[in-house]
């Protein structure tokens, strides 16, 4: 199987309240991006990219580079998060295989983990990993709310894995909606999406008290 694993880091990180974007912030002397890459880095036969904030891109990237010795292909992203992805896998040459997309602000993530989700692709063309909410959940409607089934409910995760010509496809053919993730995007062609338990530790770092599950 040809490999691909997008590393998403073109974002502003707004609600960290940081002076840097939260995926540069450091934990222990190094950028939470670089806790991220680390954790990924050794998956065989698997091609890496990584996409930066679009604004002072020449300064990110001599960052990372500081950090990854490896042959590691880094590109610049977009003003959207949707935009950002549309550059990393159009940086993919090959249409064959599948590719990864990660959140560069998960560094939880386990090699074991992602090589269940790129088989489950094999298997069955996507892998959308999830979790059950373990909170009691209400739906909010203009000035309503209301109690829902929290079953019926689930939280997605990254990474997300899909054929590349599958993915490239859709983005070809999106009429230009800035989709949440590639999941969302895949809803709109009516493609059906493969959920896979994910695994709880896989947080997303998102504000300062994230940060305590560095400790």
């Amino acid at each position: 199987m040809i490999k691909y694993f997008i590393l998403m880091a073109a974002g502003s990180g707004e609600r960290m309240k940081s002076k840097v974007p939260k995926q540069f912030v450091k934990v222990n002397g190094v950028p939470i991006l670089i806790h991220t890459y680390n954790r990924i880095k050794k998956l065989d036969n698997t091609r890496f990219i990584i996409v930066l904030p679009d604004d002072n891109f020449k300064k990110w990237k001599k960052l990372v580079k500081s950090y990854i010795e490896d042959d590691v292909d880094i590109i610049r992203g977009d003003k959207e998060r949707n935009l950002s992805v549309r550059n990393g896998i159009n940086h993919i040459q090959d249409n064959s295989g599948y590719v990864a997309i990660h959140d560069g602000v998960r560094p939880f993530i386990s090699e074991d983990f992602i090589l269940k989700l790129y088989n489950e692709a094999n298997l069955k063309g996507n892998a959308i990993p999830f979790t059950n909410s373990s909170n009691s959940m209400r739906r909010i409607e203009k000035k309503s709310n209301y109690a829902v089934d929290r079953s019926s409910y689930v939280q997605i995760q990254t990474p997300q894995v899909f054929k590349v010509s599958e993915l490239k496809k859709c983005m070809k053919n999106t009429s230009g909606s800035n989709f949440t993730d590639e999941a969302s995007l895949f809803d709109e062609f009516n493609i059906k999406i493969n959920l896979v338990k994910g695994v709880d530790e896989n947080i997303k770092i998102t504000t300062d008290k994230d940060l305590k599950y560095f400790s």
